[in-house]
Formats: C-alpha cells, structure tokens, sequence
C-alpha cells in the first residue's frame, strides 16, 4: 500500500515556489478550469461501475466494500463543497483580492464535480445491487466536523481541508487506481488525486491570507498563548485534528491489511500538517498547544 504518493513536496511545490501568493491564486484557477472535468466526461456507457470481476467468488462481499468506498467519498466530497463554499462566503465578506476568491470558485466547481459524479455512483451501484448494502456507520471526524463548518474560522477550515485533500483524499482516490480491472470508480479516482493536489496548494494559500486577516486583529501571538488564538484557532483545529486517528481507523475497517498500517497513514497526515503550518508559520509552541504530533501518541503502542 503507497501511503505517500505523490510526495509533500509534489502536492506542495518547491519552498520558493510561492513568493507571490497572487500569481500563485492566479496560476492554480487557471488550471482548475483548464483541467476542470463533469460528470459526463466518465465513461460511464463503457466502464463497470465497480471493479466486481463477473466469475468472482465473492462478488457480494467485493460489491459491499466498494459500495463502502463510494458512500465514504460521498461524504467526504460533499463535506468538501460545504468548506469550500463557507469559505468562499468569507473571502467575499471579507473583500480577498480576486485572485485569491477566483481560485476558491474553482476550487469549489472541481468539489461540485466530484459530488455530483459520486452521487450518480450511488445511484447505478445500488440499482445494480439493490440487496447488498454500504456499511451503516459514520467516521467520528465526519459526524463532528460537518455540523461545524458555519461556526468555525476560516483559517481553521483552510488549514483542516489543506492537509485532509493533501494526505487522505490523495491517498484514498490513488487506491482506487490499484484496483485490477478498469471501472468507473478508477476513473474518477485518477481525475480527482490530481485535483486535490491542486485544492491542497490552493486551500494552504487561502489559509494564510485568512490567517494573516486574523493575526490583524487579535495580534501576532508567535506562541498562541492568547485566549483568541486558543480559543478560535487552536483548540477548535485540535478538537478535530485529535479525531483523525479514529477517522483513519474507520477507514480501515475490518481489513486486517488496513489496519496494519494506520500508524504510517497517521505519521503521514502529522507531516503534511506540520509543512502547512511550517509555511503559514504557525510557532513551535501553538503546535504542540494543538497537539499536531500528539495524535500519534492516541495509537495503540506497538507489540515488541
């Protein structure tokens, strides 16, 4: 299992990449739009929907976990299209440079896309197997996170969704791409990895400018020592942070393979937080407050 491809720098680009964040908004709109796919442009008139091998042996069970797989990236997108569109709220309230709310649009006509063609997943697979059903249960994050999105900072939000489209979106969709027999969740899966490597770059610029909006008026406070920084910042980013050991559990599922690895997935997201906070220059101190690398503790230790 490929747990860090492409790599942080391939998602992020170089350090000295992003020195004018405007030609930076204005470079990742264009190719937003410039890559920008509908539902239509799948294959769906030549594809399978799911890779379910026609003498299979264990059809039902195969038919299960992939009905699994989309109605967790249903989630997952439609999530992302409330993030997005909150935050393009925001950057319109707020007065962002138009480089910077162009490329919000985008961003949030790609996660447009990705529900749509999710949803018209849903709805072929279960007229295809009408008798067999997804898991019934929520990943933890998603449960909390979801009913949030209008209460919450925009920073905190750009900073969340940056590293979730960077590490666990990324890495679901490519796992799509192993599976052995062409389908229209592949397919969707290829175009939607190379996606979110733009919306990760993208959500890291918008953080910074929301968080610099913040640091105008509630001070700098390199340490976050503040009861606006603890309060609005980083004890409602750590309340969430500190569910994703559980979400990639939930992942997981049953799959003994999967759940071998969750250590590695997890130390994955901690690096990816980190490089985004790292830029936005977030201090030492305020990470460790919000507890970025403590999750990993929130593991079971390993056997000797």
């Amino acid at each position: 299992m490929q747990t860090q491809a492409p790599s942080i720098s391939e998602i992020f680009g170089p350090a000295g990449w992003q020195t004018d964040r405007h030609e930076v908004a204005t470079h990742l709109a264009d190719q937003m739009q410039t890559h920008h796919w509908h539902v239509d442009d799948l294959s769906w008139n030549t594809l399978p929907t799911l890779p379910i091998p026609s003498d299979g042996s264990a059809v039902r069970r195969l038919v299960r976990f992939y009905k699994s797989v989309v109605k967790v990236q249903t989630r997952a997108e439609e999530i992302a299209v409330s993030i997005a569109r909150r935050l393009l709220v925001y950057a319109n309230a707020e007065n962002l440079d138009l480089p910077f709310r162009r490329a919000l649009g985008s961003l949030l006509n790609d996660e447009a896309s990705h529900v749509a063609s999710m949803l018209k997943l849903e709805m072929l697979t279960n007229a295809a197997y009408p008798d067999v059903s997804p898991r019934k249960d929520e990943s933890p994050l998603f449960a909390a996170l979801m009913p949030a999105i209008e209460q919450l900072e925009p920073a905190v939000l750009a900073i969340f969704m940056a590293s979730y489209e960077a590490s666990v979106a990324i890495r679901s969709y490519q796992e799509q791409q192993t599976y052995r027999m062409p389908s229209i969740l592949a397919e969707m899966g290829a175009h939607a990895a190379e996606d979110d490597g733009r919306h990760a770059k993208t959500l890291r610029i918008i953080a910074h400018e929301f968080l610099q909006l913040f640091r105008s008026r509630y001070g700098d406070d390199d340490r976050g020592t503040s009861h606006e920084w603890r309060s609005k910042v980083l004890e409602p980013f750590s309340r969430y942070w500190t569910l994703m050991p559980a979400h990639e559990y939930y992942l997981a599922g049953s799959d003994p393979r999967q759940l071998s690895h969750v250590r590695q997935l997890v130390d994955h997201d901690i690096a990816i937080m980190r490089r985004i906070l790292n830029f936005l220059g977030v201090s030492a101190e305020a990470q460790e407050y919000a507890k970025v690398a403590a999750i990993a503790d929130m593991l079971p230790k390993r056997s000797a």
